[in-house]
């Protein structure tokens, strides 16, 4: 339970290590409509997914044949279920930049299709005649203490198999166990890893949805910023009361749509100028 806790701990600091690792170099002005991206191979959810996915594969070689999967259904149900949480991390990863509805929709799916699969392994126990471990189990217990090491090598796949590979190794006494019930407990319990980790990223990016906006808000930012930016002159004194004055919008008649100078003391003071765009 403390490894487990300290898994989660870490995941709250990585969502943005995440984001910072794999930011897209762009001129300033992109830069500020895509967001950060990518960075997926960062987290230790991810990290933990890909393990379960190797794990599945094997376990599905190894227990299902043509005479107790005949049509290959359990197998591809497993193994597609595997493949589907992987990818979706990868894919809602790269689509962060631009839409974190879409991010947390397909992290939604991997979660849901970790669950599937937890699903599968529970199924395989009992009818196995066998229950699942308790937390009690001491063999339970032993696999609680055992985490991966966060990853902080480059972004390349060459780097990061070596990565999964020194992680698997670590894991395949439990994980890719040659007996099935030691391998099936073993699965369920870093899958329910996997999926509280992944919950709380996605309370994460909830709440910087919730702090930064969208992609949509970025867009429309930008735009006004760089029309201002075009439209910028010294504000003009009012010709009536000679204060201040500030860039309005004509709402309705003749001039509808077309920019002029207000004075800021209206309604008390109604002088206007025509406004001259720089340039």
């Amino acid at each position: 339970m403390a490894n487990d806790m300290r898994d989660v701990r870490d995941m709250r600091g990585e969502s943005h290590h995440a984001a910072r690792a794999f930011s897209v170099r762009q001129s300033s002005t992109s830069s500020r409509i895509i967001g950060a991206y990518g960075g997926y191979r960062k987290t230790l959810t991810f990290g933990y997914v890909c393990l379960i996915y190797h794990a599945t594969t094997l376990f599905c070689r190894r227990n299902y044949d043509y005479k107790n999967d005949a049509l290959g259904k359990t197998t591809g149900q497993m193994v597609g279920a595997a493949r589907s949480a992987r990818q979706n991390i990868v894919e809602g990863s790269s689509r962060s930049g631009t839409s974190k509805e879409t991010e947390l929709r397909l992290y939604d799916v991997a979660k849901a299709s970790l669950e599937e699969l937890a699903g599968d392994y529970e199924a395989f126990l009992v009818d196995a005649g066998v229950a699942p471990w308790s937390p009690s189990d001491p063999r339970h217990s032993s696999l609680s203490s055992l985490v991966i090491d966060p990853y902080g090598g480059p972004l390349s796949r060459h780097d990061y198999g070596e990565y999964i590979l020194e992680m698997r190794n670590r894991f395949a006494p439990h994980l890719e166990a040659e007996d099935p019930i030691v391998a099936a407990n073993s699965l369920l319990i870093v899958i329910d890893r996997a999926c509280g980790l992944l919950h709380k990223q996605m309370l994460a990016i909830g709440d910087a949805f919730t702090e930064e906006g969208g992609f949509t808000e970025r867009l429309s930012r930008v735009r006004l910023a760089a029309r201002d930016a075009k439209d910028a002159v010294a504000a003009p004194e009012c010709p009536d009361c000679g204060g201040p004055m500030r860039k309005m919008v004509a709402r309705k008649g003749r001039n509808a749509g077309k920019p002029f100078w207000s004075c800021c003391d209206y309604p008390h003071c109604n002088g206007t100028r025509p406004f001259v765009r720089a340039g």
